[in-house]
């Protein structure tokens, strides 16, 4: 039975406003963002209904975060070397 349970964050979907909001940007941006492949493409639920995966937007934020922390750190230890 523990296998069938779900998290509800593994399944949400979120539209277009909720994601600019979680983002910091306006809701045109996102659009930009996603037609330029900044952004996990969104899913659509019918013809004009379209949303993004809260997982899929949780995960891309959080290997930018890694990618910068990274280049923090290389820059740092580089940095060091002089």
């Amino acid at each position: 039975m523990e296998e069938l349970q779900v998290r509800k964050t593994d399944v949400a979907v979120i539209n277009v406003r909720e994601v600019a909001e979680l983002l910091g940007v306006s809701a045109r941006t996102v659009w930009r963002m996603s037609q330029r492949g900044e952004i996990p493409a969104p899913i659509r639920l019918g013809d004009r209904v379209v949303r993004w995966r809260l997982s899929d937007l949780r995960e891309h934020l959080d290997r930018k975060v890694a990618a910068a922390a990274g280049a923090t750190r290389s820059r740092a230890t580089r940095g060091g070397r002089r």
